[in-house]
């Protein structure tokens, strides 16, 4: 079993190649910054902005869960989009648009 930090670089890999693909000569940059409850997902160009949570330690949800952004801050807290253990694909047609952000409900 893969433990987080290797599921989130899997996924922050995964990002990074969806964006490189799709706009090969813009500059994006995407990373990781670890809280007590979250797991942040940062996009970096010219601006910041959150991709999405990883769930560490809410009870109400899964260790591993992907949360989509609610605010710089915070995730929304209505349902996961998915788990990084199950393998998050962002890449290929089908979810070209992951690379944004986690899907909408």
């Amino acid at each position: 079993m893969q433990n987080i930090n290797e599921a989130v670089g899997v996924l922050l890999k995964d990002l990074q190649q969806a964006h490189d693909e799709a706009w090969p000569r813009l500059t994006r940059r995407y990373v990781a910054k670890q809280g007590k409850k979250y797991i942040k997902i940062i996009s970096e160009d010219n601006q910041r902005t959150v991709w999405g949570f990883i769930n560490i330690s809410n009870d109400k949800f899964q260790y591993g869960d992907i949360l989509k952004a609610a605010s710089w801050a915070a995730p929304a807290l209505n349902k996961a989009r998915g788990n990084v253990f199950d393998g998050y694909e962002v890449l290929g047609k089908r979810n070209h648009m992951r690379m944004y952000g986690p899907d909408y409900l």
